[in-house]
């Protein structure tokens, strides 16, 4: 059973646990993280050694065999699962928990800014949740503080699994970055890198999906979002995830088309817990996918 966290709906057994709610079991990472990982074996040039679980491997990879003269590289953060088990979003939906990556003991490192590629919808237990399965490399953009010296990039990563059970992992990756800058691209790890950021969801105007509206009808507790979207192509099966103030929730999303399938109403129910909060004009990051393509945009509710 997955531990829930449940953002605007009832608690369920006492089972709805938000981040803050799950410290228990960040505090118990280290002791699995004992049992669980051994040391990384030999660190290949563009990557470092993989920390094992029993269902799930983690390491970093580079995209390039050096920073480039700006000190700049994309690194990959790669989790490999074993077939049945995921890990989370940003944003993990009802239930799980996002990963948590700190990079404070690195080396010369200034910068590592996360890009996020596009979730799939899983569903649990009446529960809907937003991650990856099989393996998800989480590109990352890092900047040197000084160019031209060696840097070291160190991250503590803390992410969940899920299954039928739920397990809280940790693992200390490392990779050594060299500043020659000549940042030629690694054949092995550059079109993995590549693929995953491909992945991330367009800014709003970039591509071939755009998202347009969002308005909200109803009473408080009976509140429904509205969001309108368009296509250049025709729509296959469109998803949308919200991500908005606290305590707002949102349900999985009814899609409604227009003629030839390039216009699409999405209606999803916003759920407030137990409190009488009423959604009015909010600034929501909405997240729209289609297929292999995705468009995300912050967008604030039109009265």
């Amino acid at each position: 059973m997955e531990y829930f966290r449940a953002p605007g709906k009832a608690k369920i057994r006492n089972l709805s646990l938000k981040p803050r709610k799950l410290a228990f079991f960040w505090l118990a990472g280290p002791i699995l993280a004992a049992m669980l990982f051994y040391a990384p074996v030999r660190a290949e040039t563009s990557s470092g050694g993989w920390q094992k679980g029993a269902d799930t491997a983690a390491r970093l990879i580079a995209g390039q065999s050096s920073m480039d003269a700006q000190g700049r590289i994309w690194l990959g953060v790669q989790i490999k699962l074993t077939p049945g088990w995921k890990t989370y979003w940003r944003n993990p939906g009802e239930s799980g928990a996002p990963p948590r990556l700190d990079w404070s003991a690195s080396q010369n490192l200034a910068t590592a800014d996360v890009h996020w590629p596009a979730p799939r919808r899983f569903s649990a237990f009446g529960f809907d949740s937003f991650g990856y399965h099989d393996e998800v490399v989480l590109p990352v953009l890092l900047r040197a503080t000084v160019p031209g010296k060696a840097t070291l990039a160190r991250l503590k990563l803390d992410y969940m699994i899920c299954a039928t059970v739920c397990v809280p992992m940790q693992a200390d990756l490392s990779l050594k970055l060299a500043p020659d800058g000549k940042a030629a691209e690694n054949n092995t790890f550059a079109p993995l890198i590549r693929h995953f950021r491909d992945l991330i969801p367009q800014k709003a105007g970039q591509g071939s999906l755009s998202i347009d509206s969002a308005t909200v009808s109803g009473p408080a507790g009976e509140q429904i979002l509205h969001i309108k979207g368009r296509s250049e192509r025709p729509f296959q099966a469109p998803d949308l995830m919200v991500e908005g103030p606290e305590p707002f929730g949102f349900g999985r999303p009814n899609a409604t088309f227009g003629p030839g399938r390039h216009d699409v109403a999405l209606a999803l129910p916003v759920f407030a817990g137990m409190s009488k909060a009423v959604l009015t004009t909010q600034v929501l990051t909405l997240t729209l996918v289609d297929g292999g393509r995705a468009v995300e945009r912050r967008l604030e509710i039109s009265k």
